[in-house]
């Protein structure tokens, strides 16, 4: 699932050409704009729908089988897709059942992992997550050197993606849930259930807010990452992007290492905060390397302590919010789905803010060296944060 979105959030560059070159831009925010709303909104949803499905196939497993099969109709209707508006409903629907399904594969740490073993399955989360924008990238590569119509690079990830979660669907020994259980649903109640208390559950927030902040260090840089590299050595466009996909195989190298150490060690020793820290230090160090790079071989430098720092906090962090979840037990798919707010948020906020540090004394050229210390600082505020939750060691 993760190379499905992570292909198709790129292959969008190919349908809006279905409109006039005056108002490509415009439709491609349109289209991404209304795609991340049905994220926001879907994923916390469907997460707490899914704490209350009494179905003989158990609570998550419906959530995955049918989030699997609505996104792939969804990317079938983009493939074919011959106007913008039919973009915008198929990148809709893609969004919104993808992140059903979503929210079901989050809950099954909590609901299926044993505490001695969740940071090194959080890892590999984690790994999944980064290392499938490369596959994505090289199976469009192979599809256009092989002459395949645009089409195929939004059908055949969305197969791989399906067949994965079909696999996982039939494959699952899913939680039953006692129809007993279950109190009558009350619509105020159901919706009240989405406020988690900060001052009931401050670990939670805690943990929230280091996620928010570290990724919306990240969001800034990868936001901006090819206007960098434009404006700071000079590259052409296809220098630059060659350029962006070897600092992407970089960071995806050291990611893994780290991830997958990083998830062991955390187990062994049954801590992660301390993990949580150093690895958003090195990420922080890694956005300071990018702000003073002068020599584009210092960008591998910075790649692979961006890498490292992303990799060994991927491997905690899910982990971390597992060990004080609220009512893990009765509400895990609806509070992680919460707590995935704080992926989705900082991708639209960054890229809003960042003109206020790209313009701080910026003459022809945007300052980017003030807009990646500022994500340094605020990452780095994410590892503070995380030193306030007492519900983990």
């Amino acid at each position: 699932m993760r190379v499905t979105l992570a292909r198709h959030r790129r292959d969008l560059r190919l349908r809006y050409r279905l409109s006039g070159e005056a108002t490509r831009a415009a439709d491609l925010a349109l289209v991404t704009g209304v795609g991340a709303f049905f994220a926001f909104v879907a994923n916390p949803l469907a997460g707490a729908l899914s704490d209350r499905t009494t179905s003989r196939l158990g609570m998550r497993r419906p959530w995955l089988l049918w989030g699997g099969v609505l996104g792939s109709v969804g990317i079938a209707v983009i493939a074919f897709a011959p106007s913008i508006a039919v973009v915008v409903v198929g990148w809709a629907l893609a969004q919104a059942a993808f992140n059903g399904t979503q929210a079901a594969l989050q809950a099954l740490l909590p609901d299926q992992v044993d505490e001695a073993q969740r940071a090194r399955v959080s890892g590999w989360l984690g790994i999944a997550q980064n290392v499938a924008p490369l596959v994505g990238i090289a199976l469009a590569f192979a599809l256009t050197s092989a002459g395949a119509a645009s089409t195929w690079m939004f059908l055949l990830p969305t197969v791989i993606g399906l067949a994965g979660v079909l696999w996982l669907t039939a494959t699952l020994r899913d939680r039953v849930l006692d129809r007993s259980t279950v109190g009558p649903f009350r619509l105020g109640a159901f919706l009240r259930g989405f406020w988690i208390s900060p001052r009931r559950h401050p670990d939670f927030a805690w943990a929230f807010t280091g996620r928010f902040l570290l990724l919306f260090g990240f969001a800034s840089y990868n936001a901006f990452q090819v206007y960098y590299l434009l404006e700071r050595f000079g590259f052409d466009t296809a220098t630059a992007l060659s350029w962006q996909l070897r600092l992407m195989v970089v960071q995806a190298l050291l990611l893994f290492v780290a991830a997958a150490a990083g998830g062991a060690a955390s187990d062994r020793t049954g801590r992660r905060k301390v993990f949580v820290v150093v690895s958003t230090v090195l990420a922080a160090a890694g956005l300071v390397v990018f702000a003073v790079a002068q020599a584009p071989e210092l960008l591998y430098v910075g790649a692979a302590l961006f890498g490292l720092g992303l990799g060994a906090y991927f491997a905690v962090d899910l982990a971390l919010v597992t060990d004080v979840l609220p009512n893990r037990d009765t509400e895990a798919a609806k509070n992680m789905g919460v707590f995935n707010i704080a992926n989705a948020l900082p991708q639209s906020i960054a890229p809003a803010v960042a003109p206020v540090f790209l313009g701080i004394g910026a003459g022809a050229a945007d300052n980017y060296a003030a807009l990646f210390v500022a994500g340094a600082v605020i990452v780095a505020l994410g590892a503070l944060s995380t030193m306030f939750i007492r519900g983990a060691r």
